[in-house]
């Protein structure tokens, strides 16, 4: 799996932890998340990040939330629904949207008027979800300033 597959933020470190406080071994953890035991070992090794599936699985067979295994920090709207698992079609169909519109406000060239019928589409609160939204708003703006500007048509008089 390529790192960019992962769940971002993923914390191999608070894992360990949480699997060693309960005094479970990675067998035992893998059985209650009804995973293999090589993927939570490889989970536990790190650099790369596990799937929303198995970080979800994992994080219920501790009984704590997904974000305390991967803390958010400043993530997008398409790495937040990521960490949901679903798609931009269910996203849509959550908010009553197309998924050409989900795409375009996740890229931050459009916006909505209201957050709070979004911010459940993506399992975040309302001031987590403007906050990644912006985080997509300011990675398009920073994108479109990086492109060459395009060559002026000359004025014939």
């Amino acid at each position: 799996m390529s790192p960019s597959s992962g769940l971002t933020g993923f914390r191999a470190d608070l894992l360990r932890s949480k699997r060693e406080a309960r005094g479970w071994s990675c067998e035992q953890l893998a059985l209650m998340a009804s995973v293999t035991p090589g993927t939570v070992r490889k989970a536990e090794a790190g650099p790369g990040n596990p799937s929303p599936r198995v970080v979800g699985a994992l994080a219920a067979a501790l009984s704590v939330n997904v974000a305390e295994l991967a803390p958010t920090g400043d993530l997008s709207l398409r790495q937040l629904r990521a960490r949901r698992g679903v798609t931009q079609k269910i996203v849509a169909a959550e908010v009553g949207v197309s998924t050409g519109m989900v795409s375009k406000v996740e890229t931050g060239k459009y916006g909505v008027r209201n957050p709070a019928r979004w911010a459940p589409a993506y399992g975040v609160s309302v001031r987590d979800w403007t906050k990644a939204w912006n985080a997509g708003r300011e990675t398009h703006r920073r994108r479109i300033r990086s492109q060459p500007p395009r060559a002026s048509q000359e004025v014939r008089e």
